[in-house]
């Protein structure tokens, strides 16, 4: 039985560095036509992050079914709950988009580089740069762009989904065209099964990527694993709302329900005015 065990365990080892080695070769495959198309103009180079992140994904066999549709017709923000850096690779794989990250973001190996590649909108968490970074965000909607937005602020155990900090949603604040210029969609990411058996409340903040874990160490871990499903929730793009903490909250209610329904195997995409967020 210990024979067995080692063996297993050097099986897994074994794995986990093709798994890697895979990975390191999908992105030097990809990079060098991104940095040429870039440099040519040449528009297709916007999608290559995308065929990074599906791979990538393929590799570490998660397995998504998105319920629900992303909004595409119109710039705009994605808001989403966020339990590990595999959120980005999730909704990267989905459609092409850009992120708001912390600053640090862009230090952290792997994962920042291809933030960059992604023309991910790097912000400090200063209250004095407030007003600049909205004119950021603007200006980079203006452009066409959709932005994914985590405000939670920080990930979580992907059992819960954190309250919603507000500010970031002043770019739409007192925006009476915010129909015609863009749009909000929440969005709901479900850590929902793991090597084909359903994810318990307990397994669930060891996939997680939070409080002070190791990236690497974590991304090791992953690797690891024989395979993922996650469910990921479109929720309908929020309309007719102006007001910064009245979309925060409408949109947390969105990702919050729609987490608990995906738990309990319901997961369906909701509608911004339903009854259950009203707010009084």
């Amino acid at each position: 039985m210990k024979i067995f065990n080692i063996l297993h365990n050097i099986a897994i080892i074994v794995k986990s560095f093709i798994k890697l080695l895979f990975i390191i070769i999908n992105l030097f495959i990809l990079f060098i036509p991104f940095v040429i198309l870039r440099l040519l103009n040449i528009g297709i180079y916007k999608s290559i992050p995308r065929y990074f992140h599906l791979i990538f994904l393929k590799i570490l066999n998660i397995k998504i079914k998105l319920v629900g549709q992303i909004y595409t017709n119109k710039p705009g923000l994605i808001v989403s709950n966020h339990a590990s850096w595999i959120d980005i690779s999730i909704l990267s794989s989905l459609t092409n988009i850009s992120f708001i990250a912390k600053s640090e973001v862009a230090k952290w190996p792997l994962f920042g580089f291809l933030a960059k590649m992604q023309d991910t909108l790097f912000i400090e968490r200063n209250p004095i740069k407030a007003k600049e970074q909205k004119a950021a965000i603007k200006n980079i909607l203006l452009k066409g762009k959709r932005l994914v937005l985590f405000p939670e602020g920080t990930s979580s155990d992907g059992n819960r989904v954190l309250k919603f900090k507000s500010s970031l949603f002043s770019v739409a604040e007192n925006n009476t065209n915010l129909r015609d210029s863009y749009a909000i969609q929440a969005v709901t990411i479900c850590y929902k099964g793991i090597n084909g058996l359903p994810m318990s409340r307990s397994e669930r903040p060891h996939i997680s990527w939070w409080g002070d874990m190791g990236l690497l160490n974590h991304l090791w871990n992953i690797l690891s694993f024989g395979s993922f499903e996650i469910i990921v929730i479109a929720h309908e793009p929020i309309q007719d709302t102006f007001d910064r903490k009245v979309l925060s909250t409408i949109a947390w209610k969105q990702v919050s329900h729609g987490l608990g329904l995906a738990m309990s195997g319901r997961a369906k995409s909701l509608k911004y005015n339903e009854r259950i967020f009203e707010i009084v």
